[in-house]
């Protein structure tokens, strides 16, 4: 099983990374920094709601769709503009909208808990 003090490490150095990358205007860097980060809530939360993470971005959307609702309509709505980050030019906005949202995300995993 996955440790939890390892994802919250991990979730620390994408998000600080993230906004790193956002303060030098990369946006596709942090785009796709700021959605690991999410991705690691996601498995905090799901470590301690079912005991184990997903093996994959469906199977973890699976699990979160039951368990975490809130955390499951950030995550899957972001996921397109990962996705994009790979192959298009991401705009400061559409990286101001993932920043805002893993906040978010932030505030419902780590403060709810």
């Amino acid at each position: 099983m996955a440790d939890k003090d390892i994802i919250l490490k991990n979730f620390n150095e994408y998000y600080e990374m993230a906004e790193y990358a956002m303060s030098k205007q990369k946006y596709n860097t942090a785009v796709t920094l700021f959605y690991k980060a999410l991705v690691e809530l996601c498995d905090l939360e799901l470590i301690r709601s079912e005991g184990r993470i997903g093996a994959n971005h469906t199977e973890r959307f699976n699990l979160l769709k039951t368990s975490s609702p809130k955390l499951y309509s950030i995550a899957s709505k972001l996921f397109r503009f990962y996705r994009d980050s790979y192959n298009k030019e991401i705009s400061s906005t559409v990286a101001g909208i993932m920043s805002e949202e893993v906040k978010n995300a932030k505030r419902i995993c780590l403060n709810d808990h």
